[in-house]
């Protein structure tokens, strides 16, 4: 799903990250209170080498599993990663789990086990396209 986002102010937060004017975890939180999903999706893609348009599948998931694994292994702390679930809560997405719950499996999910997990997700998602 497509999402409205203000184009200008997520290249204003992207070009401070850029220029080391803004941390890794305060982009991504202020790209999730900004509500800029599409951005938010480059932004984590590139941290996993992965297709924006792959996270935005796990950011319009009813779950929040996939998305939890690829901010882990992306490198984002607990409090940005809260700001991505206000978001996607606010867009009615994940609310199949509750936010306590997808917080403690991103704060039990180990960085390492997160890129396992991460990589045989998306295998299983290319099979599943083959």
């Amino acid at each position: 799903m497509m999402y409205a986002q203000d184009d200008d102010h997520a290249a204003t937060i992207l070009r401070r990250r850029a220029s080391g004017l803004l941390a890794l975890d305060d982009a991504l939180t202020e790209l999730a209170d900004a509500d800029c999903v599409e951005a938010i999706a480059t932004l984590i893609a590139a941290r996993i080498d992965l297709r924006p348009e792959m996270v935005s599948q796990a950011l319009d998931a009813p779950t929040d599993e996939t998305i939890s694994a690829m901010c882990r292994a992306a490198g984002f702390r607990i409090n940005s990663y809260s700001a991505l679930l206000r978001m996607r809560r606010r867009q009615n997405r994940g609310t199949e789990s509750a936010p306590a719950y997808a917080l403690t499996f991103f704060s039990d999910l180990a960085p390492a086990s997160a890129e396992r997990l991460l990589r045989r997700m998306t295998t299983e998602l290319a099979g599943r396209r083959s």
